[in-house]
């Protein structure tokens, strides 16, 4: 089971950390999501999703200052029944985030991860989702981790694949209602797709 803390029908998990001494460069604590965190993770949320757009070229206006309702909600939902939301540190100070769901019987997923862009290339992210199996795998019943990936983030995908995620369960497929920006293809199984 995860070690946690109930706080407002929430089961929080406690503090982990990675301490492997050959694949560390510093220890990297994930620490429960507190309200102390609000400001600083509304605003990792938003560039989140601001890279993912950047993915597909699709351009929008600059967000505004304040973190918009959307953002807000992610926040809400990803403190709620069945999900964690990690901070990452590095030497003390919170570097990113990470947010597991638990989404069936066996399976919990690791929905979204996010290390700040100065401190990308260190290794957190690798370490981070180690701690986040971890947690996962001490809840009762869970058997695997699964993730999705945006299939045009190939430096995720390769990270990934490193950490040992290379069997495909289930393929997420979108049809656009407005225009495609999403300009390569790839093909699977005899078949062409827009990445």
């Amino acid at each position: 089971m995860i070690e946690s803390v109930r706080t407002k029908n929430h089961t929080e998990p406690s503090k982990v950390h990675y301490d492997d001494q050959k694949a560390r460069k510093r220890m990297i604590p994930l620490t429960p999501y507190q309200p102390q965190y609000r400001q600083i993770t509304l605003k990792r949320i938003e560039a989140f999703w601001g890279f993912h757009r950047d993915l597909v070229q699709k351009t929008q206006e600059q967000p505004p200052e304040e973190p918009d309702c959307l953002v807000i909600q992610d926040l809400e939902s990803w403190t709620s029944n069945d999900h964690w939301l990690f901070v990452i540190l590095q030497d003390e100070q919170d570097v990113g985030f990470v947010h597991l769901q638990r989404i069936g019987p066996i399976v919990v997923q690791l929905e979204d991860i996010f290390v700040d862009e100065p401190m990308r290339g260190q290794g957190i992210a690798s370490q981070a989702i180690l701690l986040a199996e971890q947690q996962a795998q001490k809840l009762p019943g869970i058997e695997a981790m699964t993730l999705q990936v945006v299939t045009r983030n190939e430096a995720a995908l390769r990270l990934y694949h490193k950490l040992g995620y290379d069997t495909m369960s289930m393929v997420t497929l979108r049809k656009e209602f407005g225009e495609n920006h999403r300009d390569k293809q790839a093909e699977f199984l005899g078949m062409t797709f827009q990445i």
